[in-house]
């Protein structure tokens, strides 16, 4: 496996997010229908709380970026920093029905893509007045199997190879610089 996600873990963990989703969900629904009850709102911050920390224990970037990003909008909701509209009711709505369909797909294409969550991400950052996430704030490619391989620093070269090594150097600066006086 190129990456060091623990997909094993995800399955573990999946059910277990998905029922908090629900619970969230469920809180901010109830909030929804009795605004004046604040405590349904603080349940939905304590599940989406729970569901961060469970995705960066299993070490999901994507996931876990979405569902913070979702805490910080109820929290703001909460304490009334962020405007209690319909807008940002719908968008936190939004991210808690998104984020399943999306561990759906890390699990089942086994990679963990976080610039797909980005209009979700945007959108809950935009409720927040939040500056807006561009795809190169999320683009983390695998580098490691593009990494080259040097020989060890401590490799001896004896007297022949060595001097071959700089012959073959000696003509490629030759032929380099024949080039470069071919084309004035």
């Amino acid at each position: 496996m190129a990456d060091r996600h623990d997909y094993v873990a995800l399955e573990w963990v999946k059910g277990e997010i998905e029922q908090t989703l629900t619970l969230a969900r469920q809180a901010l629904e109830g909030f929804v229908e009795e605004s004046n009850d604040t405590t349904r709102l603080q349940f939905c911050v304590n599940y989406l709380h729970q569901v961060h920390r469970t995705l960066q224990m299993v070490e999901f970037f994507g996931a876990a970026l979405l569902s913070e990003e979702m805490e910080l909008l109820a929290i703001d909701i909460l304490e009334s920093t962020a405007e209690m509209d319909e807008h940002a009711l719908e968008t936190l709505m939004q991210g808690i029905i998104q984020l399943p369909i999306y561990l759906d797909k890390v699990k089942s294409h086994q990679q963990d893509v976080p610039f797909i969550l980005l209009p979700i991400l945007n959108d809950i950052r935009a409720a927040r007045h939040e500056s807006l996430l561009s795809e190169g704030m999320l683009f983390q490619p695998n580098l490691t199997a593009a990494q080259p391989k040097f020989p060890s620093v401590g490799r001896q070269f004896d007297r022949n190879e060595f001097l071959g090594l700089v012959k073959k150097f000696e003509r490629l600066q030759v032929l380099s610089k024949k080039d470069i006086n071919d084309s004035n």
